[in-house]
């Protein structure tokens, strides 16, 4: 079965010597003109990714190369296929010539040659529709005679062929040329289409276009209840997606700058044990999830424990008001539309009768989505869609979970001085008003709509795809700057502009703005705050009294006084510290959890093992409560000990037995309710496993059920 191509065009270029001088001076000539278009013409189909066939044929060119011309002698001359019908290519455009040349070709001739190549070059491929795009400006006439012109027209009725005529206006009055009533003829027989060069390059060509497909339904039974089920088709409406969705990688030519075409990148996967460097073989490894910073195993045999989603469904699990469902709780990246099953008018009747329902009662819809067997479901909200003109159905948005949806707390704005004046509130109203996107443009544009939805092109988008077209043309110079209609997407239309003049300064009138400074950083300030603080802590210059080499500046640093005020313990000498707070006065009770802290501190941030400051602070502190009250630090150290096991710091438990640093005895202090290091041991067992809440929180009647057990 021959393959299927839904269309075949081929572009006739006029390069003879009729085109090459311009009309007016200053201007473009109507080669250059029509060079620019073919490339953009050729540029767009490649970006859209059509499988599409194209060819190109020059029109006046010094050589005669094309089939016509091998079975007539002296026919069909200066006719030359640059690209016979095939997938477009950069190479096309690369082999456009510079300049026209000083022959001439019959655009008639150019009409037979492409419909003979449509007839033979297609054998194997059948075509839905053959599009042939004329750019000529007819100075040269057609050679043939009325008879053979006949012939040719009703050939192209038969074979169903479209002309387009890009370049002049073959419907401008002034212009009485017999050729050009006579391709006006071509045009209209065979339904085709005219314009010019600046409303092509404006209109058709200014932005790349996605590649038009015939939307494929998702089709499904919307089930309301255990008994009632409607066949339905679900189409996608709208759908974000990136500028190019793969990227095939090759290897670049040197010579040539492209994509070789008998080089390419072959990768191979293998599983590697990061331990010992070897080599693991597929059947070996175990899938893994991160779940945090662990990462679980997930074995063949863990699948029966997958939640099952079930089969495609589309479940209605009810409805709520059309005020809950607000803009934040919506997700997703596209719309997509439900109508009845195509062919099922009971179907369609039904889903007409329940989105008029919907729309009376202003209630929306809360369904179930599994897309197949084997995908996660998803929550839709079904809102009704009533447009008179073309269609009524359903349109199906996701839902964001309640995990997903982040509330901000913003302050009450219904204060006395917030409150708005009616002068001020008009003022509003009237910028609203003027900046009323559906009528931003005036009778000289087509619409007067601006930024239509699912119309408006994205800008980035845009310049991606520029970006790869001149790259694919220029391999070795740099990206250029957005174009100018790129960058007119982001500009306000002049219509609004100029009507939200006058309400924009009224507005700047009623409400008085205070300008708010950025606060910058005053060097001098700061080198003044920064001696007073010295001053403050009581520091003093040391002079160097020594002589030194005279290429050598002298340093001289601060040093700090000794002084008794000394408000907590710190890190670098706890003992010498704690003894002088002690001095002074402070209380014991107070001084414990402090060192206590201090402790634990040097603990965690030793690197060296050997934690000698912190068990002589430790001894320090012992020895102050043997003498006084043992229960903080009893208390404390099993608390210590404790965290010291949980996080495997066995050799800090170590040194604290070589030490005998445990906990203070009773036959040192009476106060004491440690006798031994075995009760210790068990009591500090006993309080790690058995929670004093233990009984508290457990019902009698299952300690019984237990006991009798």
């Amino acid at each position: 079965m021959p393959p299927k191509v839904d269309q075949a065009a081929i572009l006739i270029l006029d390069i003879g010597r009729n085109v090459s001088t311009s009309d007016e001076k200053g201007k473009k000539s109507f080669f250059e003109e029509a060079k620019e278009c073919v490339a953009r013409v050729i540029e767009r189909k490649i970006m859209s990714q059509d499988k599409n066939l194209l060819g190109v044929m020059l029109l006046g060119s010094k050589k005669t190369q094309n089939n016509m011309a091998e079975q007539c002698d002296g026919a069909f001359r200066h006719i030359e296929f640059l690209a016979e019908l095939q997938a477009p290519t950069w190479k096309m455009i690369r082999d456009f010539p510079e300049k026209p040349t000083k022959s001439r070709g019959d655009w008639m001739d150019a009409l037979v040659v492409a419909a003979d190549h449509f007839k033979n070059g297609l054998s194997q491929v059948k075509v839905n529709s053959k599009k042939i795009l004329l750019m000529t400006n007819f100075m040269c006439p057609t050679c043939l005679d009325e008879n053979d012109i006949e012939k040719i027209l009703n050939g192209f009725t038969e074979e169903e062929f479209e002309l387009d005529v890009i370049g002049p206006d073959i419907y401008d009055e002034s212009l009485k040329s017999e050729d050009i009533q006579l391709a006006r003829k071509f045009v209209e027989t065979t339904n085709g289409e005219t314009a010019t060069f600046e409303y092509a390059m404006q209109s058709c060509l200014l932005f790349h276009k996605k590649r038009t497909v015939n939307p494929t339904p998702w089709n499904v039974d919307l089930s309301i209840g255990p008994n009632i089920k409607i066949p339905v088709s679900s189409y996608i409406r709208l759908r974000d997606e990136p500028a190019v969705k793969t990227w095939l990688k090759a290897v670049k030519d040197p010579v040539t700058l492209t994509a070789s075409s008998t080089e390419g990148i072959m990768s191979h996967k293998m599983h590697i044990n990061t331990e010992n460097q070897e080599v693991v073989e597929p059947d070996s490894v175990i899938k893994g999830y991160h779940y945090g910073q662990q990462i679980i195993p997930f074995a063949e045999c863990d699948k029966s424990l997958l939640y099952e989603p079930g089969e495609k469904s589309l479940s209605l699990y009810g409805f709520t008001d059309a005020s809950n469902i607000n803009w934040q709780c919506l997700s997703g990246d596209g719309l997509a539309y439900i109508f009845g099953r195509k062919g099922d008018n009971k179907a369609k009747l039904a889903i007409r009768c329940l989105i008029e329902c919907l729309h009376e009662m202003s209630l929306v819809g809360i369904v179930r989505r599994v897309y197949n067997k084997g995908n996660a479901p998803k929550m839709f909200a079904i809102l009704p869609v009533i447009d008179t003109n073309n269609y009524v159905c359903l349109s199906m948005i996701p839902l964001c979970y309640k995990e997903e949806i982040k509330y901000m707390a913003f302050p009450p704005t219904n204060l006395k001085r917030y409150a708005c004046s009616k002068e001020q509130v008009d003022g509003f109203k009237e910028l609203i008003k003027a900046m009323d996107l559906m009528k931003a443009y005036d009778d000289t544009y087509e619409g007067t709509e601006a930024f239509p939805i699912a119309e408006t092109v994205s800008p980035s988008v845009q310049y991606v795809l520029d970006c790869i077209a001149f790259r694919a043309l220029n391999p070795g110079k740099p990206l250029p700057e957005p174009r100018d209609d790129i960058l007119t997407l982001f500009k306000i239309p002049p219509l609004v502009q100029k009507r939200s003049k006058e309400p924009i300064e009224k507005l700047k009138n009623l409400f008085t703005l205070t300008k708010v400074e950025a606060k910058t950083r005053d060097r001098k300030r700061t080198q003044q705050q920064v001696d007073a603080d010295m001053n403050d802590q009581n520091l003093e210059i040391k002079p160097d009294n020594q002589s030194n080499d005279g290429d050598m500046p002298t340093i001289q640093l601060p040093v700090t006084k000794k002084s008794n005020t000394i408000t907590k313990i710190g890190t670098i000498d706890p003992v010498n510290d704690y003894k002088l707070l002690i001095s002074n006065g402070t209380p014991l009770i107070d001084l414990i959890p402090e060192m206590a802290k201090v402790i634990e501190n040097i603990v965690d941030c030793s690197f060296d093992g050997t934690y000698t400051k912190a068990l002589e602070a430790m001894k320090h502190l012992r020895q102050e409560c043997v003498k006084a009250d043992p229960a903080p630090y009893n208390n404390w150290l099993q608390k210590f000990k404790k965290e010291l096991t949980d996080r495997q710091k066995d050799d800090v438990l170590s040194l604290i037995n070589d030490r005998q640093l445990n906990f203070i005895l009773k036959a040192e202090n009476s106060s004491s309710t440690h006798e031994n290091v075995d009760s210790t041991q068990s009591q500090l067992y006993e309080n790690d496993t058995v929670p004093d809440a233990t009984e508290l929180t457990m019902d009698t009647e299952i300690n019984d059920l237990f006991d009798e057990m």
